[in-house]
């Protein structure tokens, strides 16, 4: 069942990331991009069929016949691809014919008489839409219309009513706050397992072997039980700053590339960039020095994934230069499998257990009462008692936990925290997520999603995202008094608050960058494997002919 609904909102998301970026293009200045005859047009395909189309999609979640509307929506993007298309050339087009008319021609224009430009515009506009290119574009535009004009089919196979205007479907758009705050870094019920790893850390090894000076421990168990968190516990607990002279912190996820991670690491050591050398000789030298100038070493290794056939020959490379350096180093390791490689010598592995009842209650608690404080205590006394019913449904899930917690801190009332209580599945983090995600505005939707095209595992930098979501056309600018890299950032900061975002803690506070979840990462894969697509470790693939957005 969990397959069919992450199947049904793929479906749904991928349509939303190619239809809503257009239609803002064209509707922004229909005039201009393609004749006054057409406004029209388009202004019905937006009040009219699109959200007649957006009830379909909804509806079709629940139905039988959801193959047939799948069909339909593949044709519906296709036709949205190829006006997408038509519309950066026609737009170009009107660029070049701008720039080459001149500066003189601009002032004269702007000189000349209101009323009788507007009459001309008008006259040369609908001159323009028969043009070849220009003839293109609008009939491949009527084609969309022909096809979205299918919804009346699909209404009478899901048994809809009858609806002649958009009044029966409209709902109030959503706003994206601005000026979120964030909580310090909070860990609850993990004391124990932190001091126990730390006292690990610490203890000097009797024997050492005679080709290794450092030691390895593992932390062990299922995605979304809180491997990382604690990781990051450990690491930034004075004692640990004070044992080790220097810290790194590389994740893995997944693929193991020698010379990346070298590079990664050799970054974590330095506290900046390395060096652009792309020998891995070199490189192991630069991290050869750069720790035999230290005293003790700490390498935290989060999100190690092997495979009795992955070659043990490669983890041997990654961390030869951490052989026969000062006694006492270790590396800190994080899995969600027991099988991990030799060369990380993990004699000492911490299964982590799962958390209590009561400390799955605290953690939701924590995030779901974040925010403003509720000042009816009979609201915040009904929550309290919804709060305690979510907490045995989620399963000692941390994940699950904070994701649907920090979504319901959103809005604290108690239809919202009631309807959360009839989530399938609950205490599955990925369908959790699921929930948090279809309850996000689509601007928001369509960034989160392309995040997809961004490695996994990876630090990323807060301006780079917004930098991008910008640059593709993914932001709505709703208030002509803010820049768009603001309202990015306000799209990233809420996205950041219902925790599709971890941020980055430097020295205890927020730094500029931020990190993904495996299974949030996961999430916006699947969603958005149709448009989105990221090719990646050399390997030969076939790329879905629906992809939009490449990434290799």
């Amino acid at each position: 069942m969990a397959e069919v609904v992450l199947a049904v909102a793929g479906v749904r998301a991928g349509i939303q990331l190619v239809v809503s970026p257009i239609l803002k293009n064209i509707l922004a200045d229909p005039a201009r991009c393609l004749g006054v005859d057409m406004a029209s047009e388009l202004h019905e395909l937006e009040t009219n069929i699109m959200p007649q189309f957006a009830l379909l999609v909804e509806v079709a979640n629940k139905s039988p016949h959801r193959p047939m509307l799948n069909n339909w929506i593949q044709q519906l993007k296709d036709a949205f691809c190829k006006a997408e298309d038509l519309l950066d050339e026609h737009g170009y087009n009107i660029l070049k014919r701008e720039a080459e008319k001149g500066r003189d021609s601009l002032i004269q224009h702007a000189s000349s008489s209101n009323a009788i430009m507007k009459h001309l515009h008008t006259v040369s506009s609908r001159l323009s839409n028969l043009q070849p290119k220009n003839k293109r574009l609008l009939d491949q535009l009527k084609d969309l219309k022909a096809i979205l004009s299918k919804a009346r089919d699909f209404r009478e196979l899901l048994c809809l009513p009858a609806a002649n205007s958009v009044d029966a479907f409209a709902a109030p758009a959503a706003v994206i706050p601005v000026g979120t705050s964030f909580a310090p870094l909070k860990v609850i019920s993990r004391d124990k397992d932190r001091d126990d790893i730390i006292d690990l850390l610490a203890k000097p090894i009797a024997i050492e072997s005679d080709t290794s000076r450092y030691s390895g421990i593992a932390i062990v168990g299922l995605g979304g039980m809180g491997k990382s968190t604690l990781a990051q516990y450990v690491y930034n607990d004075k004692r640990v700053k004070e044992h080790f002279e220097v810290r790194m912190w590389v994740c893995i996820s997944r693929k193991l590339d020698v010379s990346g991670h070298t590079r990664l690491i050799i970054e974590s050591a330095k506290g900046g960039k390395c060096p652009p050398v792309d020998n891995l000789d070199t490189l192991q030298c630069i991290l050869r020095d750069i720790l035999q100038q230290k005293r003790r070493f700490l390498l935290v290794l989060d999100d190690v994934w092997f495979e009795e056939s992955t070659n043990e020959m490669e983890w041997a490379k990654l961390l030869f230069p951490l052989v026969c350096q000062h006694a006492g180093s270790k590396v800190l390791v994080t899995s969600r499998s027991n099988i991990l490689p030799a060369p990380l010598c993990c004699n000492e592995i911490i299964r982590l257990k799962d958390m209590e009842d009561t400390d799955i209650l605290a953690l939701f608690k924590d995030h779901a009462f974040s925010g403003a404080a509720i000042g009816d205590q009979k609201v915040r006394k009904q929550l309290e008692t919804i709060a305690k019913k979510l907490a045995e449904r989620l399963g000692r899930s941390p994940l699950a936990a904070k994701i649907v917690g920090s979504r319901l801190s959103r809005k604290k009332d108690k239809a919202a925290w009631e309807d959360a209580l009839r989530i399938d599945n609950l205490s599955n983090p990925s369908r959790a997520l699921l929930w948090s995600y279809e309850k996000l505005d689509p601007c928001l939707q369509r960034c989160f999603l392309y995040c997809s095209l961004y490695p996994k595992g990876r630090w990323y930098s807060i301006e780079d995202f917004v930098h991008m979501w910008v640059t593709e056309g993914l932001i709505d600018s709703c208030d002509v008094n803010k820049r768009q890299e603001d309202i990015g950032r306000d799209c990233f900061d809420e996205l950041l608050s219902v925790s599709f975002f971890q941020p980055v803690y430097i020295n205890g506070t927020i730094g500029k960058y931020c990190r993904m979840h495996d299974l949030v990462h996961d999430l916006a894969e699947s969603l958005s494997k149709e448009v989105f697509y990221r090719l990646e470790d050399d390997k030969v693939a076939t790329i879905p002919c629906t992809v939009r957005h490449l990434s290799v």
